[in-house]
């Protein structure tokens, strides 16, 4: 019985840190999928990897208190790296911004099942086109993979200088990277759109008879739509880049602790 308890509490360190990841990493945290079934899938993958990463697991504390800070602390430790991948996710959204007002459709919003938001008709037809090529391209058994390394690597989280400065570095790359790829996704939109405004603004120069402004919208519409259609494969080719970029900043937090 006390064998049982033993491991039964080391254990809770790995089913922590494994709901940890899953109550913020892409596709695990949907909305959609309820505490409930996101804490029976926590389990069992932890009966998975509870065997093969039980001899790296850190001693039991003894005293209440030290037992829950080691709780809370595998707990960050997987709320930490399901972070560093869902920042991918904030940039597809955020291209969806950045043209989503300029083709016109910035009144119209929709709810996303993925966040259970209502956001841009665009911008949730980029979560749900991310989150299928998330799962296609398999980084949602890459995430759990990473997570079962992390049992070897990071045992016991420390903020030490050392460990806060390498962090901040991290998490400053995977911002400035969210940055450049949700900017690769919107530049050829945004192009074609910038150039329809530049003609505009001569035809209204040369020919101030015509009513430029009632032929902008729908000509925004049309072109801005079939432009972001025409685009798709370079979108989808910058997503994988942006979601394997993500996955590459959570190896390397395992893979570098505590240095970075």
């Amino acid at each position: 019985m006390e064998a049982f308890i033993l491991h039964f509490q080391s254990f809770l360190f790995v089913l922590v840190r494994i709901l940890g990841l899953f109550l913020v990493a892409p596709f695990f945290s949907s909305e959609s999928i309820n505490f409930s079934l996101r804490m029976i899938f926590s389990f069992m993958v932890s009966l998975i990897v509870y065997p093969v990463v039980a001899n790296y697991m850190p001693p039991v504390p003894g005293h209440m208190i030290n037992f829950g800070i080691m709780i809370l602390s595998e707990m960050l430790i997987g709320v930490f790296i399901g972070f560093l991948v869902s920042l991918v996710f904030s940039a597809f959204q955020m291209a969806g911004e950045f043209f989503n007002n300029q083709i016109g459709f910035g009144y119209t919003e929709i709810l996303d099942p993925v966040t259970q938001n209502s956001l841009p008709a665009i911008g949730t037809m980029k979560n749900l086109m991310a989150t299928a090529l998330f799962l296609v391209i398999g980084a949602h058994r890459f995430l759990i993979e990473t997570l079962a390394y992390s049992f070897e690597k990071i045992r016991i989280i420390s903020f030490t200088g050392k460990v806060n400065s390498g962090l901040y570095r991290l998490v400053e790359d995977a911002i400035g990277a969210m940055f450049v790829v949700s900017f690769k996704i919107a530049l050829p939109v945004m192009g074609i759109l910038f150039l329809v405004s530049l003609a505009e603004g001569l035809m209204g120069k040369a020919a101030q008879q015509m009513n430029v402004m009632s032929m902008s919208f729908p000509l925004k519409v049309f072109i801005g739509t079939l432009t972001l259609i025409a685009t798709l494969t370079f979108i989808a080719t910058q997503m994988v880049q942006g979601i394997q970029i993500s996955m590459d900043k959570a190896s390397l937090l395992v893979r570098e602790w505590p240095s970075l």
